[in-house]
């Protein structure tokens, strides 16, 4: 594996097939000054030759970082607080010293100034939810704004014109944030060019409770105002995020992650992957397969992704959640997809698979438990598995994303290896055998019931006309 640091940036080159290598890119792996959260996310990933250097671009990503929802709304990863509210105003005269200024409108509502723009000023209201766990904040201002106290320019602001609901952000306060690359078991930092075995970005943040933030900035308000924007987080943390990125020698990127709720919040869906739609490289669709889901009815018409649907195709569902009556099988819910970029011919050229190992809160009986919708088919066609829903105090599971050859027609298969294991995934839409070889000791993990198999003299084989079976080796 090659590894490149560059500012915010950081590639990974590792081998993928005869003729080419993979390239995967990350981004928010280093500090960076800015009013936005900016946690370490997926940019984007390709093929290059190793003959000819052509280069074959697979993904352009700009929100990939998995957000978590608190209070019935997404907040976390790349995702601010949609609470608070901006005043079109033109020629106003705040100023960065007004930052954490408390303001009061006709209805007797207390705001608190957050952000100054040219034309712009954004607040947040006073918390008229039940308690500081269970926060509510108004969505538009009344009339006219009349200064309260901690600012240095007091004339009224009238709020009357345009004015539109904005998040609350940063939302995410960085503890941790490096990247590693490992040889013979020894770690290093990673600095510019380097060479290694596998690497980790290391990455921890807390999300902060936005009816904390308005308090903060004006108990941290310095005599005269701020002088330059506050944009370190203030307020107090909600809910603790730490996530190992492991990228593997073969490409695989395995996303080891741990959630643990901080304060009496209701976080109630967590997801530990998700992916942007591919891009159609190879001029033939981006053809979507999930195993263990029956056919959807949508509004859109009936969708069977047993037998992959193109994702660049017209229709396609506008807003879908897999829930339980479209499980194959009720006491193991879907957990994994899987696109294949097509070419002109109709062949697979190139396959990417995102899901869930079957370990700690990713087991069957565990998930199962726990989950109302397995994941949410939508128009953008982006991928989103859950992990675990309801009432949620921690969560800890290995998601995995990887970029796999498919050099046999109407069956694939691929590996995803963690902890001394490896995971064989095999999938079949005409009547094909697999034959794998295997070093150690496997097992079933599951199937459908058309696959049959044997294992024997290293290897594993796996005949059926459509479905799956997910093999454990060590």
């Amino acid at each position: 594996m090659r590894i490149v640091s560059y500012r915010d940036y950081v590639m990974f080159r590792t081998p993928f097939s005869e003729k080419f290598d993979l390239l995967q890119r990350f981004r928010g792996v280093g500090e960076c000054v800015t009013t936005y959260n900016h946690p370490v996310d997926f940019a984007d990933a390709s093929l290059i030759s190793r003959e000819t250097r052509d280069y074959l671009p697979l993904s352009l990503s700009t929100d990939e970082a998995t957000p978590v929802i608190i209070n019935g709304k997404w907040i976390g990863a790349n995702h601010g607080f949609s609470g608070a509210v901006t005043l079109c105003l033109s020629g106003h005269d705040k100023t960065i010293e007004d930052v954490g200024s408390v303001w009061q409108d006709l209805e007797g509502t207390k705001w608190t100034l957050l952000y100054i723009g040219e034309d712009t000023l954004t607040f947040i209201s006073e918390n008229i939810g039940k308690s500081k766990e269970e926060y509510v904040f108004k969505e538009k201002i009344a009339s006219r704004l009349t200064f309260l106290e901690n600012g240095e320019h007091k004339s009224d602001i009238l709020a009357d014109g345009e004015s539109f609901k904005s998040p609350l952000q940063p939302t995410i306060r960085h503890i941790k944030r490096k990247t590693l690359a490992y040889t013979d078991g020894k770690a290093r930092v990673v600095n510019r060019e380097m060479s290694c075995e596998y690497a980790e970005i290391h990455e921890e943040y807390e999300i902060i409770n936005p009816a904390t933030v308005a308090e903060a900035l004006y108990k941290n308000r310095p005599k005269g105002g701020y002088k330059t924007t506050p944009y370190a987080v203030l307020g107090e943390p909600m809910l603790l995020v730490r996530m190992i990125y492991r990228i593997e020698n073969d490409g695989s990127v395995l996303c080891d992650f741990t959630y643990q709720r901080l304060s009496n919040v209701h976080f109630s869906r967590c997801m530990g992957a998700m992916f942007q739609e591919k891009l159609n490289t190879f001029g033939g669709g981006i053809y979507r397969y999930i195993p263990k889901v029956l056919p959807v009815d949508t509004a859109e018409g009936i969708f069977d992704f047993s037998n992959p649907v193109n994702t660049w195709g017209d229709s396609f569902p506008a807003d879908k959640q897999v829930t339980s009556e479209y499980w194959e099988k009720p006491a193991s819910p879907p957990d994994r997809i899987v696109d294949y970029f097509r070419d002109n011919n109709g062949d697979d050229r190139v396959g990417f698979a995102c899901g869930y190992l079957p370990v700690y809160d990713c087991v069957p009986e565990v998930r199962t438990k726990c989950l109302g919708s397995a994941m949410h088919l939508i128009n953008t066609r982006k991928g989103y598995p859950y992990f675990m829903e309801g009432d949620i105090d921690s969560a800890r599971g290995v998601a995995y994303k990887k970029y796999f050859n498919t050099p046999i027609k109407k069956a694939s298969f691929y590996k995803v290896c963690y902890n001394e294991k490896m995971y064989l995934y095999m999938d079949f839409f005409e009547e094909k055998t697999l034959k794998i070889p295997i070093t150690g000791t496997a097992c079933l993990i599951e199937k459908s019931d058309g696959i049959s198999y044997k294992i024997e003299n290293g290897f594993i084989l796996a005949s059926g006309f459509c479905g799956y079976a997910v093999f454990v080796c060590e």
